[in-house]
């Protein structure tokens, strides 16, 4: 029992991308509402993403990768679908957990994301109170998992 005590109370590094600077602030906010106290940083598009992941690789920074992507697809300058593809064929980044957290997910972008190992799709809700159910549920899963 101890053990599980020790294991809920990991705090988790949590990497949001996204372009909204709104579905931004609200994942946030959404975060701090669910209070399970993970470290979250934000970037705005795949570009920025890959910047921040190769980052983690300095060691003129303080910079780890993060424990779990929340990945936008529909973002300017590079979209979720190409960052994912990039990360998916560098040795370094394929292991990632990424979590597709998107306004709209086609079947043609289920199909896609699945075939790159993607551990969930999940559509934004419009709700604030849904959004904080689902990061409750991504946090668990996650501290289930690691």
């Amino acid at each position: 029992m101890k053990e599980k005590l020790v294991q809920k109370n990991k705090v988790l590094r949590i990497l949001i991308v996204d372009d909204d600077v709104d579905d931004r602030q609200l994942i946030g906010l959404a975060f701090k509402e669910a209070e399970v106290g993970h470290l979250i940083d934000f970037v705005k598009n795949g570009e920025e993403l890959m910047i921040y992941l190769r980052q983690s690789f300095s060691t003129e920074k303080n910079h780890q990768l993060p424990d779990l992507i929340l990945l936008d697809l529909n973002m300017p300058r590079k979209d979720g679908r190409v960052a994912l593809k990039e990360i998916r064929s560098d040795a370094d980044l394929e292991k990632l957990n990424i979590i597709i957290l998107s306004t709209t997910i086609s079947n043609e972008d289920h199909k896609y994301i699945s075939g790159l190992g993607v551990t969930k799709c999940v559509t934004k809700p419009c709700g604030f109170y849904e959004l904080v159910e689902i990061v409750k549920n991504i946090s668990e899963e996650l501290l289930r998992n690691s």
